[in-house]
């Protein structure tokens, strides 16, 4: 048994140019799969490690009030950078050996910073001045990794003195950093997740098993020569196991390699806004051993099946002639077990176990699968005969349609996965955005502290001096209710200003007006956590009424508008000094000058952008077009080595049918259409199953069902100009060769 494994071994060397050819084919399909699957084994392993720098660093104290003591004062300072989070931290040690957070190596001086190296990438990059006005602190040092989510976050830890004094509400205590928490992936991103693994990594394992499959028929005859010689039916089947094994063990060996390749760059990359270190990137040791056990009985049982309906005789290869009559019961089952799993989502429940509808989905691309080979002689019955190249063609796809379909069977779950995902991002975007209005406020800012009326006017300049802004700064104080009940507020600015947040009609400086039902007084709250009473305020006789825009219109219950700053707010401190901006630009434009310009006023202030994101999933878009496109030009690969073996394998009947007068032009046209109609009917039941899919994503997601041409049509396009581009760049210039007749002198 092992010298019969050894020879199929060695026959796998042989063979001249062409089994060379072969055997790298084979390797080379081996070698991309496994790579692509021991990486998606080493995303638990990434995901973990940063999740756990995550949590090291966690300075929450879950409610907790902390006295002062071996502490160390947080405030958090963070902001964003062209729709990229900045995490900042403000810091100051109550002692010598105050906790440091993870990465720092010391607590820097006042106005002073640790930054992270992406953060020190994009102040020293273009436009890296505009970003320095949000962090106006020198650069002590660099976070080390152990600090970091990943290499390409944006972060930093400045010292900060004036935190010591400061009041709780803009900043707390902590005794040390890092608090454990039970952070799980939502449901619904867990099953977003699900669908997008299955999307990428199934056309994976196709393109293995068809890798695995080039050159078969040429081993067959190879075998039947051996055959020839005294070798038996079982002894020829461990020959073409031990062959098997070649490409097998060396794609995995070459596989491990282009995997460490891609673990060397890992960090230059991001998908949807996470990054990893390359220390973080290695299998989870079980996965890893079920990925090399896959690849092999992978390659066995690819082997075995080659051999059904095939008789390797000692005088040739025979094949079965008769019709294939496939059996769709068995074909169902994976359809019909999804359709188990997800029946409830169907109905509108939505509370389900993520394993239960994770596994649903990626059973119900796996479906795809099967379903494809029954379908393509089925159209090939349906169709009616014509021309003769049409009655070669559907022959063949009726005789043996598991070939037709091999490579085509990739495509088809990928463009099925990508027209569900895309479909659910499309639809959720579309629920989610809001169209911006300029005549809505884009940005707020709330900063503590009490402001004359000159002050408040130079606040606003400042910010008027970025092109395409409006602004209008006004003073907010809490009015008391004794009851507890609704939220009152004296709000104090100048007429432009007042005219921003208010319907006011006319108004002249000493103008008051009134906001819902107001008495003729109104107390004062003094601030702080808990309401207390403070001094009695008269509404000035004849006050106006008016009416609140925006979102104030929304959270405020009764006002009193002034122009003038009343003598009795002397002493008492405001909610907040607000400032609200408006801008006739793209909000993604001022946001890097207005957060900069918000940061010299009060590093603390509270800085809202109220102007809806232009796509909340971007990040997720651009994985899945990446990932998408790699898979994609990986099946195109595939698909032309698939071609061109299949051509090989053929060159001699179609010889034969030109040497009996069929004209070029009539095989060649079979040929092709033995590619078209496969990839048109899997692209048909791609359509349906990712609108399927869609469809149950979107209700999941408890958002409207809506689809779009773009996300349909784009992706079906890619596969068939993909399947077309490919058979034509294999089948035009073999024309010639696979309809001469010289190689049947050698028959």
């Amino acid at each position: 048994m092992f010298a019969e494994l050894a020879l199929g071994i060695r026959l796998a060397f042989s063979g001249g140019r062409r089994g060379g050819i072969r055997t790298a084919m084979a390797t080379l399909g081996v070698a991309i799969g496994a790579a692509g699957l021991l990486l998606a084994a080493s995303v638990p392993v990434m995901l973990d490690a940063r999740h756990a720098r995550t949590e090291a660093r966690d300075d929450g104290t879950l409610g907790r009030v902390i006295p002062a003591g071996r502490t160390t004062i947080v405030a958090d300072s963070s902001s964003s950078w062209h729709d990229l989070e900045i995490r900042g931290r403000l810091i100051w040690p109550d002692t010598p050996d105050s906790p440091l957070p993870p990465g720092v190596p010391a607590f820097p001086a006042d106005r002073q910073m640790y930054a992270s190296p992406a953060l020190q990438d994009a102040l020293a990059g273009p436009d890296g001045a505009t970003l320095r006005r949000q962090m106006p602190y020198g650069i002590a040092g660099t976070i080390a990794p152990a600090g970091l989510s990943g290499p390409h976050e944006l972060a930093y830890y400045a010292g900060y003195r004036r935190l010591t004094t400061l009041d709780e509400s803009s900043s707390w205590r902590v005794e040390r950093f890092g608090v454990p928490d039970d952070y799980t992936p939502s449901t619904r991103t867990y099953v977003i997740v699900a669908a997008m693994v299955a999307t990428l990594l199934l056309p994976v394992a196709i393109f293995i098993g068809a890798a695995l499959r080039f050159g078969g028929d040429t081993r067959d005859r190879r075998l039947a020569a051996i055959r020839l010689i005294g070798a038996d039916r079982r002894a020829v089947l461990r020959m073409a196991l031990g062959e098997s094994l070649v490409p097998a063990g060396l794609g995995l060996l070459l596989g491990v390699l282009l995997y460490l390749a891609t673990r060397s760059q890992i960090a230059r990359f991001r998908l949807f806004d996470v990054s990893v270190f390359p220390s973080d990137v290695h299998p989870v040791p079980r996965l890893a051993a079920l990925v090399v056990a896959t690849v092999v009985v992978f390659s066995a049982a690819v082997t075995l099946t080659g051999f059904r309906g095939v008789a390797v005789e000692p005088l040739g290869v025979f094949r079965h002639a008769g019709a294939w009559h496939g059996r769709l019961w068995w074909r169902l089952f994976p359809l019909a077990a999804s359709a188990l799993l997800l029946y409830p989502v169907l109905l509108g429940d939505t509370a389900l176990n993520r394993d239960r509808t994770g596994l649903g989905v990626v059973l119900l691309m796996v479906s795809l699968i099967p379903l494809l080979p029954y379908l393509v002689p089925l159209v090939a019955r349906i169709l009616p005969g014509s021309t003769a190249s049409w009655q070669l063609a559907s022959q063949q796809l009726r005789r043996n349609p598991a070939a037709s379909t091999r490579a085509v069977s990739g495509i088809v779950v990928a463009v099925a996965g990508v027209i569900a995902l895309q479909s659910l991002f499309a639809a959720v975007e579309a629920h989610r955005s809001i169209p911006f209005d300029p005549a809505g406020r884009a940005f707020v800012l709330q900063a503590p502290g009490r402001l004359t009326m000159d002050a408040m006017r130079q606040r606003t300049a400042r910010f008027e001096r970025v092109h395409g802004v409006r602004a209008g700064t006004v003073v907010k104080y809490t009015l008391y209710h004794q009851a507890g009940l609704g939220t009152s507020y004296l709000i104090v600015g100048d007429c432009r200003s007042l005219s921003q947040i208010a319907a006011l009609g006319r108004c002249a400086d000493g103008d008051a007006f009134t906001v819902g039902r107001v008495g003729t007084t109104v107390t004062l709250d003094r601030g702080g956590p808990v309401p207390v009473p403070g001094r009695r305020l008269a509404v000035p006789p004849g006050t106006r009424h008016a009416t609140l825009v925006g979102i104030d219109a929304q959270v405020v219950g009764s006002a009193v508008l002034m122009t003038a700053l009343p003598a009795e707010t002397a002493g008492v401190e405001p909610w907040f000094v607000e400032t609200s901006m408006f801008t006739t630009e793209d909000p993604g434009k001022v946001t890097g000058q207005l957060r900069g310009i918000s940061v010299e006023i009060d590093p603390l202030a509270q800085f809202t952008a109220t102007a809806p994101k232009a796509d909340a999933y971007g990040s997720l878009r651009t994985a899945l077009d990446i990932g998408s496109t790699l898979v994609l030009l990986m099946l195109a690969v595939g698909l032309l080595l698939d071609v061109a073996a299949r051509l090989h394998e053929r060159r001699r009947l179609l010889g034969v049918l030109s040497a009996v007068g069929a004209r070029s032009s009539t095989v060649v046209w079979s040929v092709l259409l033995q590619a078209l109609v496969p990839v048109s009917a899997g692209l048909t039941l791609a359509v349906g199953a990712g609108a399927g899919i869609g469809a149950m994503l979107m209700r999941f997601s408890e958002v409207p069902i809506r689809f779009g041409a773009s996300a349909i049509l784009t992706p079906v396009a890619a596969g068939a100009g993909l399947v077309l581009c490919t058979t034509v760049a294999v089948l035009l210039p073999a024309a010639r060769r696979i309809t001469g007749t010289e190689e049947l002198r050698y028959e």
